[in-house]
């Protein structure tokens, strides 16, 4: 992999890839973190982008990009904003134009503007008729105080009738800057070839200041929550504990007591909830190690009357967690390298880790080192890191 930074600022970061397809992510420092007192402000901008640009309408750029791509998207988050897609690699000089266009030239025209604002309510509406996402935004609004966190990316009903389209265009003038950004691509086409197609579609995109969204280090409030939703016949629960703390290393080691706790059939959590008890059909446990967002969550559903039960097997696993040997750290090392070698397969995949942990850690090292070191970790090395992340939950009960 190879990191070439414009004079501007831009972090071009390069993967050779073998196939006949290229896949390509800019990500910017420009998601929900940096919304301010509007909330959903940057989800809206994301929206916009899309409405027309300074030579093309909303019609030919959805033309455009649908002829080119095969795939594209875009996305907000807390720590960023991204725009992707995956098309031939002989076609990569038109799509890096369309993408600089959208980015450079946005103009966010009055037209249409009330429509799209209207959709992103619509989205609203479906995003809380999902029943995890609907857990994680209570579970967040009942145990932050004041960090970005504790509202939903998209924005409220509230906030989203008050923004207007110069509260957009202000946040796109303020946060899309060549200095906030990372354009991630995994192409066969040499290195050289696609830092010219950079340079040609990015290098006359002005510099200028951008102050960072300030990571604010507040750990979620300890208790149970409960909540009630009509989308449900059983309780979904979400449990979450703070990482907040933990080095490059310790992470590296939560990683492998992952495995062991939480990945699979053969995991702690799977035998002790569902194979010894039937309390559970799946449970799930994820690791959120991303700017503004630190958090080892572990989910599943359950009937009402074992919630209980279902909550005394969950600690009694912590209690009971045992000392890794060499075999078993190795074995999770192992499956810890497939998966991500599975994910870099889709090329998209790659592309989209390289440019947000670009943008949020200023260092797309980060990921690509994600294995390095892991042999050296031991037993004791692990226990002690689960010992120290799980203790003080936070737990969302949706029923």
């Amino acid at each position: 992999m190879k990191e070439f930074i414009l004079d501007n600022g831009i972090k071009l970061i390069y993967s050779k890839g073998t196939s006949q397809l290229t896949s390509i992510s800019i990500g910017l420092e420009a998601g929900a973190a940096q919304d301010g007192e509007i909330l959903g402000l940057a989800h809206a901008t994301e929206h916009m982008v899309y409405k027309g640009t300074k030579k093309r309408s909303e019609d030919q750029i959805n033309e455009e990009l649908s002829k080119l791509f095969g795939f594209h998207n875009a996305m907000t988050n807390y720590p960023y904003v991204i725009y992707y897609g995956t098309l031939l690699g002989e076609e990569l000089d038109k799509g890096v134009e369309i993408f600089s266009d959208l980015l450079i030239n946005a103009a966010f025209p009055f037209e249409g503007f009330k429509e799209e604002m209207d959709v992103i309510v619509e989205e609203l509406k479906e995003w809380d008729e999902e029943l995890d996402q609907y857990c994680e935004d209570k579970l967040l609004f009942n145990t932050f105080r004041y960090n970005r966190l504790k509202y939903p990316i998209i924005g409220d009903i509230e906030s989203l009738k008050k923004i207007k389209i110069e509260d957009i265009e202000n946040f796109y003038k303020t946060y899309y800057s060549p200095g906030n950004t990372s354009i991630a691509v995994v192409s066969s086409l040499s290195f050289e070839e696609v830092k010219q197609i950079i340079e040609k579609y990015f290098s006359d995109w002005k510099k200028k200041n951008v102050q960072p969204a300030i990571e604010k280090d507040e750990v979620p409030l300890v208790g149970i929550y409960r909540n009630m939703s009509d989308n449900t016949n059983t309780c979904k629960l979400q449990i979450v504990f703070p990482i907040n703390d933990l080095s490059e290393m310790e992470m590296k080691a939560l990683r492998i007591f992952n495995e062991y706790f939480g990945e699979g059939i053969n995991s702690v959590l799977f035998s002790s909830l569902r194979t010894k008890n039937g309390l559970v059909y799946d449970v799930l446990t994820k690791i959120r190690h991303e700017k503004h967002i630190r958090l080892y969550k572990i989910n599943f559903s359950t009937s009402k009357d074992k919630v209980d039960k279902a909550l005394e097997i969950v600690n009694e696993a912590i209690s009971n967690i045992e000392i890794l040997n060499e075999e078993k750290i190795a074995q999770f090392i192992k499956s810890i390298k497939i998966k991500k070698l599975f994910k870099e397969e889709q090329s998209i995949q790659l592309a989209k880790e390289l440019s947000t942990y670009s943008v949020m850690f200023q260092d797309f090292r980060i990921y690509d080192n994600m294995l390095v070191g892991m042999e050296k970790i031991t037993g004791g090395d692990i226990l002690k890191v689960a010992r120290n992340v799980l203790k003080n939950p936070s737990i969302e009960i949706i029923s």
